[in-house]
């Protein structure tokens, strides 16, 4: 039972506490205070008298809840203070984890990040938070006011400001709310995979293990991703990190060295002084860890780590009926840690002087002690190394070890120890039935598996609520409070590991009753994922949910880990498809901080290969079986399922694994399958591992890259016919056209995903609308924004198409595949460096790689259809292959005619691949982009349609799928109207050669013209940028002054960066702006340097300056920084409107070319109109790329789509060649 803090024998008070189960309340029944628990009682009189509330949260196990108890919660003067201001409620942040969470979100937003417990909240008696702390001293101290202090303020800001405190609260509120709602999910895979554990690679500590500096918790779903990718990739570093980090924490005085089990965390780098509290939820996660630890590397000191720590729990937390406590404190006689330190003399008085000495060299207890005089047990040196320094035999110092540990344990166990938290919580319940369940599977210790069935057992009978839910917690023979998403989740995991461990279906068939429950009443059918409480739940403020992890895992994450395994046992799609919208949920978040993400990311890996399916065939008990089971179970094999069947049981029941398995010739039997396929069974244990490294194989084949499913169907010619009909009908008259032979129909303005993302709103926002206005083409490629369009096209097309807004068969999606930047050169390069490169690859320039073989075409468009999330890539194209040709000229790879037989070959068995795609229902058509295309013949890096025309009937047949060109074209850069440069005699242009081998033919930047080697923008520029002065020599000036007057006063007086830029060129603005006059080409240009240069340059500085410097020398640089900032700016101002004069200048040149030919009603139009305007009714072109990035881009640009086709456009073309730029 728990160490409840004993009374007084006539408490002086008593509040109503006194009448709940929770140790922690019950430890405060006798304050002062006039506590109530959380619930009508007190909610309804906060209301009636209109008084703020006082919200104290905290736990048994807590230290500082403690202390705050005593030092304020017990005194008669601030109780009388808090009775007479506040209606004051307690809960335990254990029992009730829904009010914990949006609490501790309002006590970190207000408090810049910063949170624990005691948690101390002030609530509007509508519980709307408005002041939120943690601990506070009784008085001013430590730099913070006193609670007595406090309570006064409080007090009198209410009674004199309720208004503005009810404001503010309601914005906090609000703001929490937003918080809750996950952002539109990415598609996540590997990527981020590889991202969490770089990220986790980047904080190791080197030295003792762990991440970051201290206090340390213990990392363990984070060790349990490393091990995963490490078994992915082969990673060693993965290994290193995972090992190194278990071994820190075994070793240190976090570990219970003499008892077994884990403290909560460490307070230093090294492991060595814990917070003593144990927690049952952190032996859980441990005990699975360092079993996956010595799977993966079959070192025994981590499987003896594990079976402690269970040895430990059915020791000491074990209750009479089965169930699991949830902690022991960290305190005990008020002192904390005095139940688990030693000193030299008390060790000797146990084992006598000599292995009493032994015992305290290998445990590092000394007589100057470790921590405040005494002795935390610790292993900072091996076995080995202390052995030879005592000068004795290693045996002989592991019997001394094995004996002495057993008799101070006896020893210790006669002390007062710390109190004991008795509760029962179903969800660490189900953490610890899980990890009972897989030590009993990795370590065939039968007293696992009971420990683990009995623990389930109460669970399912008296936890379980008379509706068939599940109650939160139990003590003393009451169970209450309504479960929680985490109690349904780790339970039905706990379940499934249990069934997987022993076999009984009836645990199996509870987890999925759960799992249905987890559906029914936790699902988000909006956002896909879970809420933290059920939709029957009491009404908070807001409804909780949370996708990244905390001292537990996610439980969003948990559930969804435990439907994709029931998925498997069941074949039950629906469940998987429940756990990829859960994890997709928060893609966006998990894409931005993946190692927060941990428990997500296992799922995904999960997800991602697909386990390994294993059927356990013959009767418990039996000398085959067990064997097969033992091999099994030494394994590591996270990605799996097990089912087992007992003949002699009977039939076994609907479980799809087991349809048509029995025993082989009278003996055990284990079939190994995949997708419910299997191999032949295997009998012999020294088969096992054979069997599944076949399987590992197999499953390498079938790599995914992304968790999402895939959308079947493709675009169709009825179906974008259908849609270009609807929005003809309403209005956009002219605005398709036939994508060449394919049977398509297109908008005559495609969305051009070039430099759009997933993380940007206004692209999100301006490609529905592109979409709803009626654009059926969308455009993207592998490489822009490093996958990002491409996850941005995904989701967009997965929430339209879900809700009915858009059919998938009237939308033609085009990618491209052919540059590896970005993610794609980091996997092209560990690929090398693993001796298993990508062939044939081209190494233009760092940074930027090609690739047109078929190999890296495969891998690519894997990556492609994950992140579009389509089973079907409409249109395919292999991007700028031009790139070979650049190359090889530039390093003299041989004759032109030599490099274009090999650039042929090479387009030949990339069209081969594509063939081979369309024939697979990967891809629909296939094609070119290239900037080469319109080149004339005799360019060393043409790329000539009718050579790839001739290529793909050489790849495919007369019936090949190359159907679609994709060119530059603005009115600028008109070759592939007025320049001749193929077909058979070199007479035809890019666009009647097009036409006639009927290819579909897509133009990019039509805004954006490269003449006389400058960029020239294609649009109006706004004339307010005119009216600054037009002179940047003053404002130069002044710069270059304040420069100089950093470089002397400031600079001089700063450290310079190892290897980097030293201070005193740091700010060099006006040297390098006064030069730039005579080289500027416009406002792009312009904007390129400022936004892409200066801007976050000079932030970045003024960022890094503004939190590095205090004292004087802070006040030097803040009056620096307020007079150069203005005067930068100015001078920024001055070469803006320079800029725009420029370009403006260009598109006066260019309208004054264009307006005789063209209607004068459109006289009044934007130049960016009439430009799209021309191209698109340019004979042969099926769509014009515009880059939408924005909503409005989206409604200037369809508007065109209204105007009928302009008749004779050559003419136009023509006039523009007499126009000059510069």
């Amino acid at each position: 039972m728990s160490d409840v803090k004993a009374p007084e024998a006539t408490p002086r008070h008593t509040n109503r506490l006194i009448h709940e189960t929770s140790p922690y309340l019950l430890q405060h029944a006798h304050n002062p205070v006039d506590w109530y628990p959380w619930g009508d009682e007190a909610l309804a009189r906060a209301k009636a008298e209109n008084k703020p509330i006082l919200l104290s949260i905290g736990y048994s196990a807590c230290h500082w809840c403690h202390v705050m108890e005593r030092e304020s919660f017990e005194i008669e003067e601030i109780a009388d203070l808090m009775n007479r201001h506040f209606v004051n409620i307690k809960v335990d942040r254990e029992e009730r984890p829904d009010l914990d969470d949006i609490y501790m979100a309002a006590t970190l937003a207000l408090n810049h990040g910063q949170g624990g417990w005691p948690m101390t909240v002030f609530l509007t008696p509508d519980q709307r938070p408005f002041f939120a702390g943690t601990y506070f001293p009784p008085t001013d101290r430590y730099g913070r006011p006193g609670f007595a202090t406090l309570l006064n303020r409080i007090a009198t800001l209410w009674e004199e400001q309720t208004d503005n405190l009810r404001q503010q609260a309601e914005r906090l509120t609000e703001y929490l709310k937003d918080q809750t709602r996950p952002a539109p999910g990415a598609n996540i895979g590997e990527a981020e995979i590889r991202a969490a554990v770089a990220q986790l690679a980047q904080t190791f500590d080197k030295t003792y293990g762990g991440f970051g500096p201290a206090p340390k918790f213990p990392p363990s779903t984070a060790a349990s991703l490393l091990l995963r990718y490490h078994r992915r990739t082969g990673d060693a570093q993965a290994l290193h990190i995972v090992r190194k980090t278990l071994e820190g924490m075994a070793q240190g005085g976090m570990y219970d060295h003499i008892g077994g089990g884990f403290s909560r965390y460490s307070t230093d780098e090294r492991w060595l002084v814990p917070h003593f509290e144990k927690m049952l939820y952190d032996n859980a996660q441990l005990t699975k860890v360092y079993l996956e630890g010595f799977q993966a590397t079959g070192d025994a000191f981590f499987a003896g780590i594990a079976r402690e720590i269970l040895d430990y729990i059915l020791r000491e937390m074990t209750g009479p009926e089965g169930g699991f406590s949830s902690a022991t404190d960290a305190d005990s006689e008020g002192e904390e840690g005095k139940f688990f330190v030693w000193t030299p003399r008390e060790v000797e008085a146990i084992l006598g002087p000599e292995e009493g000495a032994w015992f305290c060299a290998a445990y590092d207890i000394t007589e100057e002690g470790n921590w405040e005089g005494k002795s935390i047990p610790n292993t900072p040196r091996s076995a080995e190394r202390v052995a030879s320094r005592l000068g004795i035999g290693l045996l002989q110092l592991r019997r001394c070890i094995e004996t002495g540990r057993a008799k101070l344990y006896e020893v210790r166990q006669r002390r007062i120890p710390p109190g004991l938290d008795d509760k029962v919580l179903t969800a660490w319940n189900g953490m610890m039935i899980g990890a009972m369940a897989e030590g009993h599977r990795v370590l065939r210790d039968p007293r696992y598996l009971v420990g683990a069935a009995r623990a389930a057992d109460f669970l399912l009978t008296t936890l379980r609520r008379p509706n068939g839910g599940l109650f939160r917690t139990s003590r003393a023979g009451k169970a209450h409070l309504p479960g929680y998403l985490e109690d349904y989740a780790f339970l039905a995991e706990g379940l499934v590991d249990l069934y997987e461990a022993g076999g009984d279906v009836r645990y199996l068939r509870e987890a999925a009753r759960l799992a249905e429950r987890i559906l029914a009443d936790f699902g988000d059918e909006a956002g896909g994922g879970f809420f933290d409480t059920a939709a029957a739940h009491e009404a908070l403020i807001l409804r909780h949910r949370e996708g990244a992890d905390g001292a537990i895992p996610s439980a969003n994450a948990v559930a969804a880990f435990a439907l994709a395994r029931l998925s498997l046992h069941l074949d039950r799609s629906d469940f998987r498809d429940a756990a990829i919208r859960a994890v997709s949920a928060y893609g966006r978040a998990v894409v931005e901080h993946p190692r927060a993400f941990c428990k997500s990311l296992v799922v995904a890996d999960f997800l991602l290969e697909g386990p390994v399916e294993l059927a356990l065939v013959g009767t418990p008990g039996e000398a085959g079986f067990e064997a097969l089971r033992r091999e099994v179970g030494r394994r590591y094999l996270p990605n799996r399922i097990i089912a087992h069947h007992d003949p002699a049981a009977g039939a076994p029941g609907d479980l799809p694994l087991l349809r048509g398995k029995g025993l082989v010739d009278g003996k055990a039997a284990l079939y190994v399958c995949r997708n419910f396929t299997c191999q032949a069974p295997v009998t012999d244990p020294a088969e096992v591992e054979r069997a599944l490294a076949e399987r590992g194989a197999e499953a390498a084949d079938e790599f995914r890259t992304g968790i999402a499913t895939r959308r079947p169907g493709r675009a169709t010619p009825e179906g974008t016919a259908a849609r270009a009909r609807h929005f003809q009908e309403t209005g956009a008259l002219h605005g398709y056209s036939p994508l060449g032979s394919t049977g398509l129909t297109v908008s005559r303005l495609g969305f051009g995903g070039y430099r759009v993302d997933d993380e940007t709103p206004a692209h999100r926002e301006a490609l529905i609308a592109a979409l709803q206005a009626g654009c059926t083409l969308i455009d993207t490629s592998t490489n822009y924004t490093d996958g990002g369009s491409e996850r941005l096209v995904g989701s967009v097309l997965a929430e339209l198409t879900e809700d009915g807004r858009l059919p998938r068969d009237a939308v033609v999606v085009v990618s491209k595949i052919g540059y590896v930047q970005g993610e794609n050169l980091a996997l092209a390069q560990e690929r090398e460096a693993a001796g298993k490169p990508f062939p044939e690859m081209v190494k233009y320039m760092d940074g930027c790689w090609h690739c047109l073989h078929p190999e890296f075409l495969r891998d690519q468009l894997t990556r492609s259809l994950d992140r579009l999330q389509l089973e079907t890539l409409d249109v395919c194209l292999l991007h700028n292959p031009e790139y070979f040709l650049s190359d090889a000229r530039k390093r003299g790879g041989g004759t032109l005619e030599t490099l274009r037989e090999e650039f042929s070959r090479r387009l030949r068995e990339a069209f081969a691949f594509f063939e081979t795609q369309v024939a697979a229902g990967r891809i629909g058509w296939y094609g070119v982009s290239s900037n080469t295309a319109v080149a004339p013949p005799g360019d060393p890096e043409a790329t000539s349609l009718s050579r790839m025309l001739e290529t793909a009937r050489a790849a495919g047949g007369p019936g090949h799928h190359f159907r679609v060109l994709q060119v530059p074209m603005n009115l600028f850069e008109a070759g592939a109207v007025l320049a001749p440069n193929t077909g058979p005699d070199g007479t035809r242009t890019v666009l009647e050669l097009a036409a006639e081998a009927g290819i579909g033919l897509l133009v990019n930047r039509p805004l954006n013209a490269f003449v006389g080697g400058r960029l020239v923008r294609l649009a109006d520029f706004h004339p307010k940028e005119e009216a600054v002065e037009a002179s940047p020599d003053e404002p130069l000036r002044q710069v270059a002054a304040l420069e100089e007057e950093y470089r002397t006063r400031i600079a001089s007086r700063l450290q310079a960066p190892q290897g980097g830029t030293p201070p005193a060129d740091w700010f060099r603005w006006a040297d390098q702006l006064r030069t730039l006059p005579g080289h500027l080409q416009g406002l792009d240009h312009w904007r390129q340097i400022e936004e892409q240069m200066i801007a976050p340059m000079v932030a970045q500085l003024v960022h890094m300056l503004d939190g590095r410097l205090t004292g004087p020398m802070a006040e030097s640089w803040q009056d620096w920084r307020d007079r150069y900032l203005p005067a930068l700016d100015s001078l920024l101002q001055v070469f803006r409107a320079q800029a725009a004069r420029q370009s403006q200048a260009v598109s006066d040149a260019v309208a004054a070319a264009l307006t005789p030919h063209l209607p004068l009603l459109r006289a009044g139009e934007s130049l960016s109109r009439k430009t799209l305007w021309i191209l698109a009714s340019t004979p042969g072109v099926s769509c014009v790329l515009l880059g939408m990035r924005h909503p409005a881009y989206v409604k200037d640009g369809m508007a065109i789509h209204g105007w009928p086709p302009l008749r004779d456009v050559r003419q136009i073309y023509e006039a523009m060649r007499q126009v000059r730029v510069g």
